[in-house]
């Protein structure tokens, strides 16, 4: 039986998330964790500071160690590879490194070892984390985002993670439509031994999503037993209709999860229904052309740090007197570019 566990919290004091999250795990079915080696996959699309809400907010990750030790966890282990940053990436900014240090559980370098898994849907291998082969399970901790490739960004997505680096943008090369992507993101989440989900929807993101939107106070922490029920809650508060989401529809036309039909999730504590945001500034068909759009670069606010040029996977842009040029023929409008500008410099109209 797929299970949500939504509870009100309204800010991240560590005594409130800590309370809620411990009420929401077990009203959730998570899966026994005593003498479990648990991997935590924390959204860090890029290291940004914690209120920018880009990645999962530090204090719903201690809370949860806190909690999962109390339950006698043999080892837990934290990790993610944003696409830009080294191999000896270490997640400072968003202070996630420091609860790692601090509640003494180790980060874990996804570029240390690698081996290519076949991936099920596209019948095609990618190149994951070895950590998998060392875990019991992984708990996914996603951060409640809009996506302006995908709509939203939830429990499923947030896996993407387990491929290190510049691996995951060339993903996007070889499935360049929203179906195509929703398929290899399914595949990989199926593959990626994830049986509990966590989502920090105590401040979420609105508008340009997951990288340049615009924090907005949602008020809850959220749990399942089951990442596309989860990730069905998180659309329907938003004030989506989830099967108008590229991943969740695939996910339930494959049976990804138990969750088969949206009606089908029990409430273990508040209703999804009852808390959709009227005013939630969403991706969606009112907002998204039928034909993509490319990238729009603004010069004026460009910085020239040129983290568009090296993530893009079509090696479509350039840097031509000091102005980024598009070659729009080249471009897969994956919009990875948009997700890493740090100065808010690229625009999808």
């Amino acid at each position: 039986m797929s299970i949500v566990s939504i509870e009100r919290c309204e800010d991240y004091e560590i005594e409130n998330v800590y309370k809620v999250l411990k009420d929401i795990i077990e009203n959730s079915d998570m899966p026994k964790v005593k003498n479990k080696t648990i991997l935590l996959k924390p959204n860090i699309l890029s290291d940004s500071k914690p209120e920018a809400c880009i990645t999962t907010h530090p204090a719903v990750l201690t809370a949860l160690i806190r909690l999962l030790k109390e339950m006698d966890a043999k080892k837990i282990l934290v990790g993610d590879s944003p696409g830009l940053h080294s191999p000896k990436f270490k997640p400072k900014k968003s202070k996630i490194y420091q609860v790692c240090k601090d509640e003494d559980v180790e980060w874990v370098n996804f570029h240390k070892k690698t081996k290519k898994k076949k991936i099920p849907f596209i019948d095609r291998k990618i190149a994951v984390t070895k950590t998998l082969d060392e875990v019991d399970f992984c708990i996914s901790v996603a951060k409640f985002k809009t996506h302006e490739l995908m709509t939203t960004t939830g429990a499923i997505k947030n896996m993407f993670g387990l491929v290190p680096g510049l691996n995951k943008s060339k993903q996007h090369v070889h499935n360049p439509t929203k179906k195509g992507f929703a398929k290899m993101i399914c595949g990989l989440f199926s593959v990626s031994k994830t049986e509990f989900a966590i989502m920090d929807a105590i401040v979420g993101m609105e508008g340009a999503g997951p990288g340049n939107g615009d924090p907005k106070k949602v008020g809850l922490l959220m749990a399942s037993n089951d990442a596309l029920a989860l990730d069905i809650s998180q659309a329907i508060i938003m004030g989506h209709n989830p099967l108008d989401i590229p991943i969740i529809k695939y996910a339930i036309k494959k049976r990804l999860t138990e969750t088969t039909k949206i009606d089908e999730i029990t409430y273990s504590k508040l209703n999804a229904n009852d808390l959709i945001i009227k005013d939630y500034k969403r991706i969606g068909k009112d907002t998204v052309p039928t034909q993509r759009p490319a990238p729009t670069f603004i010069a004026d606010r460009c910085i020239r740090c040129k983290k568009c040029i090296k993530i893009c996977p079509a090696n479509a842009l350039t840097l031509q007197k000091k102005k980024i040029v598009i070659d729009e023929e080249k471009c897969v409008r994956c919009y990875c570019c948009h997700e890493v500008c740090p100065a808010k410099a690229i625009k999808i109209k």
